[in-house]
């Protein structure tokens, strides 16, 4: 069964380096939250250009994000994951090529978990929602955290982008 959401925002982000095709449930999310990821989204996208060697830099990358709250998570994480549980973020990698430009995939964010984990670990939201996205857009190019290697891997590359971002090593 598909669980409609009411789109209210339709947004393209476009830089050097990442173009990011947002829709947003306005319902659900704050808007200066989404603004504050925008502002950021460009030395995010730096930040892991450096820090990643998985990235194509000859060619544009492109995203998709979903800011939905916990019903669209709980259907897609049901899904594709046979979890019937909300999470704060999915991503669906693609890297589909198509001319100058490739498709990484879709990562699909849940404001209602995101805000319930924030105000439990006593971090804010905007620091929060930019460590989901590092952390779902490193799902898209590749990173996991399946096994402890992997997952040593992919926390650390997160804590380093964070670092530069200024904000804290969220696993501590």
């Amino acid at each position: 069964m598909m669980i409609p959401i009411k789109i209210d925002r339709h947004k393209i982000w476009n830089n050097s380096n990442l173009i990011v095709e947002a829709t947003i449930d306005e319902s659900l999310w704050d808007k200066q939250l989404i603004n504050d990821l925008q502002k950021t989204l460009h030395k995010i996208s730096n930040e892991i250009y450096k820090s990643s060697d998985l990235i194509n830099i000859n060619k544009k990358n492109s995203i998709s994000v979903l800011f939905a709250g916990d019903k669209k998570i709980i259907e897609l994480n049901s899904r594709f994951r046979k979890i019937n549980l909300p999470t704060n973020v999915l991503s669906f990698p693609s890297f589909i090529e198509r001319n100058e430009e490739i498709f990484l995939g879709d990562i699909i964010f849940s404001a209602e978990t995101i805000f319930k984990e924030a105000k439990r670990d006593k971090k804010s939201c905007n620091n929060h929602l930019i460590h989901l996205f590092v952390h779902g857009l490193l799902h898209l190019l590749g990173y996991d955290h399946q096994t402890e290697d992997n997952a040593k891997i992919m926390e650390g590359l997160e804590v380093k982008i964070l670092k530069t971002l200024k904000i804290d090593n969220p696993y501590e």
